[in-house]
């Protein structure tokens, strides 16, 4: 079978985003605004959450989520989090302080089963409980419902939903939530909508804040996407069925397909010669230079204290996953995929 490029993803913008923005500039506002807060209130709703904070990144979201804990005197210091994960987990623990606890990985889920910062990779819902949750490849409708913690969302390019750039942080507290919105913001204590729209513009820097905060032209992206998601969300989940049906596998989140392969290399060339383009998601951090001083195992003494970690990240393989696939595509990926005869069934 003729087969153009698959690639690993594809955006899901279209004619309502390019309106969107277009509406955002003739409006003459594009910095943090009335569609920032509109955003806040409508992501805040879907997931179940009293207060959404608009951010420029998802790691931003996450090193904001850690600093309010750290002043609710968190007395600890080291912040257990998965190795199995993106490196914005492990430098936000180093870059307020703390130092990154590595721990292992449930082979099923990919997920830590305890810690400070459980990651719902690929888009699995980690069992522990925290008062943070690493939630950028999860958006699924009341996860904050009731929920004690802060849960940390990512819109950037690849995710479930997009705003190019753009991270979200959920959450049921007030008093963390007002916090929250004036670090992002350089510690003012106006928001840059209560300075150009009241009488007075004067304002107070309470403490030392950071520059995070994002913009109308993100949250005018955003607003279009969060309209698209139920049916993106829908549309993945058919995919990973699909995937499952004919791979005899049963992954049950939907923002990564992943599957384990005996030689990676080995598969790599061969997607690459079925016109495939795959990823890997991830590779551990403990094994990288920035953090192999943290890591718990004694490499010289073939001690590993992650061991489901490091065999995973030998073998990890993302298929791509994006709505816009088609089930030829789907089954042509699971054919090329079987007939490399490197597929684990686990």
């Amino acid at each position: 079978m003729d087969m153009e490029r698959i690639q690993f993803f594809k955006t899901t913008f279209g004619e309502e985003e390019k309106k969107a923005i277009c509406d955002t500039i003739d409006s003459g506002w594009v910095v943090q605004g009335p569609k920032v807060q509109e955003f806040e209130e409508k992501f805040a709703e879907y997931v179940g959450a009293k207060y959404a904070v608009f951010v420029d990144s998802g790691t931003s979201a996450l090193f904001l989520a850690l600093k309010v804990l750290n002043l609710r005197n968190l007395s600890q210091e080291k912040i257990r989090i998965p190795s199995l994960t993106f490196v914005s987990d492990a430098e936000i623990v180093v870059n307020t302080g703390y130092i990154p606890e590595f721990i292992d990985v449930s082979k099923n889920t990919f997920c830590i089963e305890e810690g400070d910062i459980p990651v719902h990779l690929t888009g699995n819902k980690s069992s522990a409980l925290a008062s943070i949750y690493d939630s950028a490849h999860r958006i699924e409708k009341d996860d904050v419902k009731n929920s004690p913690a802060l849960w940390c969302y990512s819109f950037y390019a690849t995710k479930n939903m997009s705003t190019i750039q753009g991270g979200m942080i959920a959450l049921n507290d007030e008093e963390k939530y007002k916090w929250l919105k004036v670090a992002r913001d350089h510690g003012i204590s106006k928001g840059t909508l209560e300075r150009y729209t009241q009488k007075t513009p004067t304002y107070s820097v309470d403490f030392v804040g950071y520059r995070m905060k994002a913009d109308d032209m993100r949250a005018a992206i955003g607003l279009e996407q969060l309209k698209k998601l139920p049916a993106m969300t829908a549309r993945r989940n058919e995919i990973v069925d699909r995937y499952n049906r004919n791979l005899f596998l049963n992954r049950t989140g939907n923002h990564l397909y992943p599957i384990l392969v005996s030689d990676r290399e080995k598969f790599f060339e061969a997607m690459e010669q079925a016109n495939i383009q795959c990823s890997v998601h991830f590779l551990p951090l403990d094994l990288m230079p920035a953090f192999k001083q943290y890591s718990p195992c004694k490499h010289e003494k073939n001690i590993c204290k992650l061991p489901n970690t490091h065999y995973l990240g030998e073998r990890l393989v993302s298929l791509p996953l994006f709505p816009q696939m088609t089930n030829e595509q789907v089954d042509y990926i699971s054919q090329e995929v079987i007939k490399t005869e490197l597929l684990l069934n686990e």
